[in-house]
């Protein structure tokens, strides 16, 4: 079975083409070749610019896979452009990540079927994963297109590349007050192990075709909780500093600029899912972060979030 993964060097992308290549398959992976492949299995490194026409014919213009893992796209020409060069002739599905942010605010646990359009707290990311969903909706509609779309809450794990859970880690680990958004906000979490076999799962499932799923663990986590559980994993306690919206609106800061997350209610339902016989998340919090804290002591991996500028500031006000 021939793969194509758009991606290979990132989080996301780096994972699915490892676990693919572990269980088997003909895996060839596209990148922009700018970072170097910490892994081996795969048959070929295609390297090119995917919104690049020439780029794309001249890599894939005349292999044929049988599925196609597409991580790398964010707006709909990145779709476009692919499916217009790919030979269709083998392809028996077609995977695309996109986000749970294509959905409109809500504070309840949100459906498939729930609205879909502009959403502040994600900007212009959320938009164009929805343009590009209902570019390959019509696409299905139109000519029987083998697409399916999944929407991941957050996702974490062993080689993340965001400031998240290893933020936690580094604040843990030296001691460091952590501040929170003050409030009741919930969330959930994707563990990446969970992520790349429900991926995989799709090729399995012929009802798949045509459907977009929710995709994260069904626990609903506080940031308190959150921050709680990396101590337990770390083994060490730290103050959390919980700041609410009267002080950051006297200091003018908004919450990511000292948090790694938006403070936000981000709650899907996944009952299709398992309707449908995909593969069901099974990693709860506590064992998926005590495993990305296992990752990171034993890579050391150094990543930082730019944005979090207002870090002191925030603790100096409120402490």
């Amino acid at each position: 079975m021939k793969v194509l993964v758009m991606g290979g060097t990132q989080f996301v992308s780096s994972s699915v083409a490892k676990y693919l290549i572990r269980k088997g398959y003909t895996v060839d992976i596209f990148t922009r070749g700018v970072k170097p492949i910490e892994y081996d299995g795969a048959r070929r490194h295609l390297q090119g610019d995917r919104r690049s026409i020439e780029d794309l014919k001249a890599n894939i213009l005349m292999e044929k896979y049988d599925y196609v893992f597409d991580i790398s796209a964010y707006t709909k020409e990145d779709v476009e452009n692919l499916t217009k060069v790919l030979n269709r002739e083998n392809l028996k599905r077609y995977i695309f990540c996109s986000s749970g942010s294509v959905y409109i605010p809500s504070h309840e646990v949100v459906t498939e079927e729930f609205t879909r359009g502009e959403n502040a707290n994600w900007g212009k990311y959320g938009l164009n994963k929805n343009k590009a969903e209902d570019y390959l909706f019509n696409l299905y509609e139109a000519e029987g297109f083998p697409v399916t779309i999944f929407r991941p809450t957050y996702i974490y794990g062993d080689g993340n590349n965001l400031y998240r859970e290893i933020y936690l880690f580094d604040r843990i680990s030296r001691g460091l007050d952590i501040p929170i958004p003050d409030g009741n906000k919930k969330t959930q979490f994707i563990h990446i192990d969970d992520l790349v076999k429900i991926f995989e799962s799709a090729v399995h499932v012929d009802e798949a075709i045509g459907q977009a799923y929710n995709v994260t663990h069904p626990e609903f986590v506080t940031w308190q909780q959150l921050v709680e559980t990396a101590m337990k994993v770390v083994g060490k306690t730290v103050n959390i500093i919980k700041v609410d919206d009267k002080k950051l609106d006297i200091l003018d800061i908004n919450v990511r600029e000292f948090f790694p997350f938006r403070n936000v209610t981000y709650l899907l339902d996944t009952k299709k899912l398992q309707n449908h016989g995909l593969y069901v998340p099974k990693v709860n919090l506590f064992e998926g972060m005590k495993k990305t804290y296992k990752w990171y002591c034993d890579s050391k991996p150094q990543v930082k979030d730019d944005r979090m500028n207002k870090m002191n500031l925030v603790l100096e006000c409120t402490i």
